[in-house]
């Protein structure tokens, strides 16, 4: 039998990640360690990389986070604070009649929790969208032009400048039915 001479890569050094989420939820490190039941010394050594955590201690931090488990353990090294994409590097979207232009302005990160976007919609061009989940909520500032939206069996007419919030538990579609481009961005909570 020959001896395997692979050597494995170190784990992931995940303190920085957790103190991050850890400070976003304006939480300390004592009451951290209230709700996941992991010490303050043990989440203090973890969040400056001196405690190689176990799969458990991760998960109860995890959970007291409220964040998936593969958030903390698919944090990258050396990974930098920015992340910038080009303008032709933004993906887009198009709607079915081709008239309707989604940016994708949000990280992949949150697509299961918040999704951003800027769009554009030539005159006559029209989104439709499905029910999104329950209590879900859009929130849409048009910048140029005008659109109808209609949520259900309601409709509403926005012009430039204004800010629309509504239900998306239910149907809805956004029309341009006027003359010139609408263009604005829209920011999904779901």
């Amino acid at each position: 039998m020959q001896a395997n001479n692979t050597i494995l890569e170190a784990p992931p050094k995940v303190g920085s990640e957790i103190q991050r989420l850890r400070l976003q939820h304006n939480l300390t490190l004592e009451q951290l360690a209230v709700k996941s039941g992991v010490s303050k010394s043990i989440l203090s050594q973890i969040e400056r990389d001196l405690s190689n955590p176990t799969l458990a201690t991760i998960w109860r931090i995890t959970k007291a986070l409220e964040r998936p488990l593969e958030d903390i353990l698919s944090v990258k090294e050396g990974t930098t604070c920015f992340e910038k994409l080009s303008q032709n590097a933004t993906p887009e979207v198009m709607s079915e009649d081709s008239g309707f232009r989604l940016k994708i302005l949000g990280t992949l990160n949150t697509v299961s929790t918040v999704q951003w976007y800027e769009f554009t919609a030539e005159p006559k061009a029209e989104l439709v969208s499905e029910a999104h989940g329950t209590g879900s909520l859009e929130s849409l500032t048009l910048c140029t032009g005008e659109l109808t939206v209609i949520v259900g069996d309601e409709t509403q007419y926005i012009c430039k400048g204004d800010t629309l919030r509504f239900r998306t538990d239910v149907a809805h579609r956004l029309k341009n039915e006027g003359k010139g481009k609408a263009h604005g961005f829209m920011v999904n909570l779901l």
